[in-house]
């Protein structure tokens, strides 16, 4: 926790600001962020199952992100009666925003430990690593 504590002094604030000033909720930051990651489109219920949201809370939010061009959505080719998301290059690049300003603030944090510090943390994340890597 204190090392959390730590990297999230560096980095938070640098991202809700970010987060702000591109006029996003979290949730639309998390949808975004999710499906950034994903190789296929998804459905809206299987969007709402991975953010562990409602499946209307979902459709609200799919449609906030619609709007600003940030998602695309379509009918599925074999059931028109599902709904397909994806999300369009503007969303890939507000998506990494977000992500290169979270990375600023763990390179500011690396760049406050001294060499020693550093090494340190190196040599306990470099034990822990495999641990959460998907076999």
């Amino acid at each position: 926790m204190r090392l959390w504590g730590c990297v999230a002094r560096g980095t938070e604030s640098a991202v809700f600001e970010l987060i702000e000033r591109l006029e996003l909720t979290l949730t639309q930051m998390k949808t975004l962020q999710t499906l950034a990651h994903c190789e296929e489109e998804l459905s809206l219920k299987a969007l709402s199952e991975r953010l562990g949201l409602s499946l209307p809370a979902t459709s609200r939010t799919v449609d906030g992100l619609l709007r600003r061009g940030l998602l695309e959505r379509h009918e599925d080719e074999r059931d028109r009666r599902v709904k397909r998301v994806r999300i369009t290059d503007d969303g890939r690049d507000t998506a990494r925003r977000v992500l290169d300003a979270r990375l600023a603030g763990l390179e500011d944090f690396a760049a406050s430990l001294s060499p020693e510090q550093r090494s340190a943390l190196h040599a306990v994340l470099a034990t822990i690593e495999p641990a959460t890597q998907a076999p």
